[in-house]
């Protein structure tokens, strides 16, 4: 299908999905396409969390919004668009990566098979209590990675991290905005390491909210171009926009192609053909014999 695309490209190209099946699909059109631009992609959010979009600002429920794009592609009407590269990571494409505990939190997030912001909060609260008991479910969550890390080629001092992330958007799910950085270059990305104890991170829980990220006593953050991870165990599990993989030796991340996504049009656009016409005014109704004696 995304050579298909790539043969005859659309005017645009809407993902009904959510955040992994965003990564699919720009993966594989990015595959396609090679160094030609893709067309600007519409995110119709259909998944449980829809994390890159809710950083975008695209937050319109997928019915309505793909009614108003129809329409505003037959009737010729310009759509705004907001531009953000994607990452390459190894040989795919996506827009958050992370190991540690980013990798740590989807394992138990998926453990069961249910799914959402409801399972999400509550495997969140459970870290929160056991880190106020240092009980074993949250070393189990911030079991660490260990290895080195070369941000636009100078190694981080560290070599223990409780995570490491690169991402495009600032958002991971509920509102955290954890990869606060990423909106600081739009041409790079963001990237964060975490350190220290688990329990020390408890601070940070409003200031990630608020988007001011996580402490530079706990953490070290930047913008780059290039980041290369060498695991110490020679292998690591890690994430791209909530998909789970695990890779062998040293993984290189790299900016990725621009890609414009399409804002939704406004909403008074999307409603106002479908709306019925007011009825007309009641005409007035003829008095009574009895008023017209009055």
């Amino acid at each position: 299908m995304a050579v298909g695309l790539h043969t005859a490209p659309p005017s645009i190209i809407a993902i009904h999905g959510g955040d992994g099946t965003l990564h699919r699909a720009v993966a594989a059109l990015g595959k396609a396409f090679g160094d030609t631009p893709l067309p600007p992609i519409a995110i119709l959010g259909g998944g449980t969390m829809n994390v890159v979009s809710s950083s975008l600002a695209i937050r319109q429920k997928a019915t309505p919004y793909l009614s108003a794009l129809v329409e505003a592609v037959r009737s010729g009407r310009r759509l705004e668009t907001v531009r953000r590269r994607c990452l390459r990571i190894g040989g795919t494409l996506g827009f958050i990566f992370g190991n540690g505990l980013m990798a740590n939190f989807l394992t138990e997030y998926y453990g069961k098979g249910e799914y959402g912001p409801a399972r999400a909060t509550w495997l969140l609260l459970r870290a929160v209590g056991s880190a106020a008991i240092n009980g074993p479910f949250i070393h189990k969550i911030f079991k660490r990675f260990e290895g080195t890390i070369e941000v636009d080629g100078q190694a981080l001092e560290r070599t223990v991290f409780i995570g490491f992330g690169a991402a495009t958007v600032r958002e991971v799910g509920l509102g955290f905005k954890l990869n606060h950085r990423a909106d600081d270059d739009v041409e790079r990305f963001g990237v964060l390491a975490i350190h220290g104890r688990p329990t020390g991170l408890l601070p940070d829980f409003w200031p990630v909210y608020r988007g001011r990220g996580v402490s530079p006593k706990r953490s070290f953050s930047a913008v780059a171009s290039t980041v290369t991870i060498t695991p110490k165990a020679g292998s690591m599990a890690y994430t791209i926009d909530g998909d789970l993989y695990r890779g062998e030796g040293p993984l290189t991340i790299s900016v990725g192609p621009h890609i414009d996504f399409v804002r939704p049009p406004a909403l008074s656009a999307i409603g106002e053909a479908h709306r019925a016409p007011a009825l007309p005014p009641a005409p007035p109704t003829a008095p009574s014999s009895a008023e017209s004696a009055r």
